[in-house]
């Protein structure tokens, strides 16, 4: 007898990182969620987390992304979307969304979703942990540690090196959900918060002192003792901070990455850490990752480098899961669905 369900595949199995693995519960509740004539199909082969979709597909895979008309994974490649001719819906539980723009997505009448709000709250809270670390010269403390030294005459002849984080400002450059997220805890500790977006509109933004459009970043730049960025990796992003926009900024300020690492020129940076032009950068993700082993970012000791691990939480599933049944109920009722993917502008 010839199936008549429809189908919703889910890649979200990883062998190595649990923390990026779809638990039972999830499928649950999406079957739960799409009701009768549909078949949720978990598949178990282990796949990359890291938001671009594997590269390698098993024959797994392929047969059940052949009669998806839903796929949920961390992102897609080309292969596997020609591979499944009836899809609809593609859902990333990734926040970026680039490497699942190439041309076939991009002309197609496939919906592509992402995840950037689910990501909000942990990556808020490492952003303002790496203020604070800069801010309280945790940094001159650890390189204490590192060498058996007690840190105290060196903390306070370089007390200019620390500030009290109420009454300065923040820079957030990408002022979306996790923008917002930074922007609200900023706020809650008494710094003064300049929103950067790409569009103004609707007035003042949650969570922001000033807003500006892309053509005040260099005043806002001049002005910030931390540079936040949270925007996506697009044509108009990749390289914004290079050696001009650095030169911009205060010398006593902070560079915070934590959006990806194509929109640091990574070479500049390090010279403008190594020769001291900036206070210091803290660093999530990277052009290359893992970070290569002689990069220069390495040796430098007013730098925070995190394995690409700021959005790591034991709630993410629960987000994620939240996120993914509002969606399916939309879009079975034909309406507007959440953290749609604007195919031309990237995001």
């Amino acid at each position: 007898m010839m199936d008549t369900n429809r189908r919703l595949v889910a890649w979200m199995h990883s062998d190595r990182y649990p923390t990026w693995s779809m638990p039972e519960s999830t499928a649950r509740q999406l079957e739960e969620a799409l009701g009768p004539g549909w078949v949720v199909d978990s598949v178990s082969e282990p796949t990359f987390a890291g938001g671009d979709g594997s590269r390698e597909l098993p024959a797994a895979v392929l047969k059940a992304a052949a009669e998806a008309e839903i796929y949920f994974g961390f992102g897609i490649t080309r292969e596997l979307f020609l591979a499944a001719p009836r899809l609809r819906w593609v859902h990333s539980a990734a926040a970026g969304a680039r490497a699942s723009l190439f041309p076939e997505m991009g002309k197609s009448e496939v919906i592509l979703t992402n995840s950037a709000g689910v990501y909000a709250e942990p990556l808020a809270e490492w952003t303002m942990a790496a203020v604070l670390y800069f801010a309280r010269g945790f940094d001159l403390a650890h390189r204490g540690i590192r060498e058996r030294r007690w840190p105290y005459d060196e903390m306070a002849a370089f007390g200019h090196l620390q500030r009290d984080v109420a009454g300065s400002t923040m820079a957030i450059v990408g002022y979306g959900g996790i923008g917002r997220a930074v922007g609200a805890r900023a706020q809650a500790l008494g710094m003064r918060v300049l929103a950067v977006r790409s569009r103004l509109h609707g007035g003042l933004p949650e969570g922001a002192d000033e807003a500006f459009g892309p053509e005040g970043l260099e005043d806002v730049l001049g002005r910030s003792h931390y540079v936040v960025l949270s925007l996506p990796e697009t044509s108009l992003t990749t390289g914004l901070i290079g050696t001009r926009a650095l030169g911009q900024m205060r010398p006593d300020s902070v560079l915070l990455n934590l959006s990806r690492g194509g929109i640091v020129d990574e070479d500049a940076l390090a010279d403008a850490l190594g020769s001291k032009r900036i206070r210091g950068a803290a660093l999530d993700v990277f052009r290359e990752e893992p970070l290569p082993a002689d990069s220069p970012l390495w040796t430098l000791d007013n730098v925070l480098i995190t394995p690409h691990a700021g959005a790591i939480s034991p709630r993410f599933w629960e987000r994620e899961t939240d996120l993914m049944v509002r969606n399916v109920g939309h879009y079975l009722a034909g309406g507007p669905m959440e953290n749609v993917v604007d195919k031309t502008r990237g995001y």
